[in-house]
């Protein structure tokens, strides 16, 4: 009997596809697959669903929402859909458009914001689900934060400070220590107060961001 993946990631468009192979999915026990709804059809979905989108138009929100219906009644668990990164913090009109992608699709949206990318969006979620590290999660904590809402995607401390809850995946090195949770512990409780606070550290490669933020609102 196979085992569920951990998640299952369409990308749609050369941009999210080039990016998407860059995830080591044996690692993630991710299956990343094409945006074919052939293939679509015989894949079994993993415990999250990733649809990673070029633009954020209607047609896109649409073929999306068709991706991940379809995962779902294969099996799949919450879904993400992770648009391309935007240059600022989205303002009160930016988060109302984030806000009715989220309500069309079903699905939890992310927007990535300056240097972080579609690939940032799944290892902040995946990682600390399928990579061992110094300080682990309750699988339940990351699966109860998706659900139809807005998350803001930064590759660093940067958090808002009305967030809902905030999600910290410290990417920590072989030698890393626990000096780097304890610290990310502090910067969220000093930026974000309020937010219910869910801290990882899985040990990665030495590739990538060091720290990925997502703040759900």
């Amino acid at each position: 009997m196979d085992m569920q993946a951990v998640g299952t990631v369409v990308a749609f468009g050369a941009a999210p596809v080039e990016d998407a192979a860059r995830l080591d999915s044996v690692l993630l026990a991710c299956d990343v697959l094409p945006a074919e709804f052939r293939l679509i059809k015989q894949a079994n979905g993993g415990t999250l669903l990733f649809a990673l989108l070029d633009d954020d138009q209607d047609p896109a929100l649409a073929a999306a929402s068709k991706a991940l219906r379809i995962l779902k009644k294969r099996g799949g668990g919450e879904a993400l859909l992770v648009l391309p990164a935007a240059p600022a913090i989205p303002g009160p009109l930016a988060r109302a458009r984030l806000q009715r992608a989220a309500e069309l699709t079903s699905a939890c949206v992310v927007q990535p914001i300056g240097s972080a990318c579609w690939a940032d969006a799944v290892r902040c979620f995946v990682e600390p689900l399928a990579v061992f590290g110094l300080a682990g999660v309750d699988p339940r904590e990351i699966h109860a934060l998706v659900r139809p809402r807005v998350a803001i995607l930064h590759d660093s401390l940067e958090l808002l400070p009305d967030a809902r809850e905030i999600l910290i995946t410290c990417r920590l090195r072989p030698n890393a220590s626990l000096r780097d949770l304890d610290q990310a512990a502090r910067t969220a409780a000093e930026r974000a107060p309020h937010a219910k606070l869910i801290l990882a550290g899985p040990e990665v490669p030495d590739d990538g961001p060091g720290v990925l933020a997502a703040s759900l609102l």
